[in-house]
């Protein structure tokens, strides 16, 4: 994997390089750099660096070592947040986008997974299921093509959504989510219409990558989460 691919610098080791991890920051690991996030989108793309993107309102975007790690990484996570969300429809957001990867051929990516976390202090899990499900920190593609109705839509993967081996949504635990073994929605299609990843891309034929990155979206209040190791074909991102 080159480096080149990297959107954060640190000394990486010998075993960082044999794990194909590209990027890399932290406040309180030797040899990692915080990252720098960068402001709403970037002017053209392919862009390098991680972007807030379309956070708003009370969203929070940060870099932090509260929750530690998953095992087998270092560094930091990133924190995504909502607050006490005003308006209707409720508008708090909160993002963390790259789009160093823009015009990939959505049909070449195979793999993508990425780990997250869901704390306490977050609105309770109910088992409940006419209850407001419990969201977590989910994963969005941005895509375009002419396949793609209007030239663009967002493919959206959520854990709440999954079943079997995906297992449950937990407070306090790093989980790791196979959002290419998973379902997704596209905002073209619906949230009802759920998809397998290779069907998502069969359906969107010709679509290239714009950005994609952690997403926690709106109508979400007072939600406290985390993400890291993000694999997205070739690379992986370790925060």
């Amino acid at each position: 994997m080159s480096l080149s691919r990297s959107w954060k610098y640190c000394a990486l080791t010998a075993l960082a390089l044999s794990a194909g991890l590209v990027a890399c920051s932290g406040d309180s690991e030797p040899g990692c750099t915080p990252v720098t996030i960068l402001p709403g989108n970037p002017t053209s793309v392919p862009a390098p660096g991680w972007y807030s993107s379309d956070t708003r309102s009370n969203g929070t975007v940060s870099m932090t070592t509260e929750f530690g790690t998953p095992s087998g990484l270092t560094c930091d996570a990133v924190k995504l947040t909502t607050g006490e969300a005003t308006g209707t429809p409720l508008q708090d957001k909160a993002q963390l986008f790259t789009f160093a990867a823009a015009g990939t051929a959505l049909s070449s990516i195979t793999s993508v997974t990425y780990w997250g976390y869901r704390s306490s202090s977050s609105p309770a899990i109910v088992a409940d299921p006419t209850a407001p499900h419990p969201a977590t920190i989910s994963l969005n593609v941005q895509v375009s093509g002419a396949s793609v109705p209007g030239n663009f839509a967002t493919l959206v993967y959520e854990p709440y959504t999954q079943s079997g081996g995906q297992g449950a949504i937990m407070n306090d635990t790093w989980q790791q989510w196979d959002a290419s073994g998973g379902v997704w929605w596209s905002t073209k299609n619906g949230q009802a219409n759920l998809l397998t990843w290779a069907a998502m891309k069969a359906l969107y034929p010709d679509a290239s990558v714009i950005g994609y990155g952690f997403n926690l979206g709106s109508n979400n209040p007072n939600l406290i989460v985390a993400g890291d190791g993000l694999t997205f074909g070739g690379t992986t991102t370790d925060f």
